[in-house]
């Protein structure tokens, strides 16, 4: 009896030693497959952290080259907001040249007409002038139509039909009298026509 309690506890206690060994042996596989899984965990991960650095890259570099085309489109619409703008520029200074051109040849031509005016009407005072002193000096007087009660032309208007037309004088009525080139006298009536002295009426 005894040898066969001594030999029950003595199998019961290879078998809790194997138990023990085996419960040793288990421990290790199980920390190295956590070890394991953790390694791959990282591996993962670290793959991971890579594609997403490398996506990063990607969108930085899509975005650069975003940025440069749009720089580059604003660039050109710049450049060629800048070339309408100095065109519209080169326009309106030719337009303002050629108004100024043309408004110093009008003023020319105006100052040219004036002079031309001006020697025109020097002339005639200097025509009329001297048959003047001559009629102030002579002073006669001619007979008038007695038909004819028409008034004198303004000096203007005698000047212009008149010409170079010497003046005689005056006749009864006030009216100045002035000699033809074929020798003819005649008054300018308020109509501006010539009228003309009969032969015995002349001086």
């Amino acid at each position: 009896m005894k040898k066969l309690l001594v030999l029950l506890v003595a199998l019961l206690s290879v078998g809790v030693w194997f138990e023990a060994a085996a419960q040793k042996e288990d421990k290790p596989t199980k920390e190295k497959k956590a070890k394991g899984d953790d390694a791959a965990k990282k591996e993962a991960a670290k793959k991971d952290a890579e594609k997403a650095e490398k996506k990063a890259e990607k969108d930085t570099a899509k975005k650069e080259a975003a940025k440069k085309d749009a720089e580059k489109k604003d660039a050109e619409k710049a450049e060629k907001k800048a070339e309408k703008a100095a065109k519209k520029a080169e326009k309106d200074t030719a337009k303002k040249e050629a108004a100024k051109v043309e408004k110093k040849a009008e003023s020319k031509a105006d100052k040219d007409e004036k002079k031309a005016k001006k020697d025109k009407e020097t002339v005639a005072d200097r025509v009329n002038d001297k048959p003047k002193k001559e009629v102030e000096k002579k002073t006669p007087t001619f007979k008038s139509n007695k038909n004819d009660n028409s008034s004198e032309a303004a000096p203007a208007t005698r000047t212009k039909i008149a010409g170079v037309d010497k003046a005689l004088g005056k006749d009864d009525k006030g009216r100045t009298i002035y000699q033809g080139p074929r020798g003819g006298q005649y008054y300018i009536n308020s109509n501006g026509n010539k009228i003309y002295l009969k032969t015995e009426d002349k001086q």
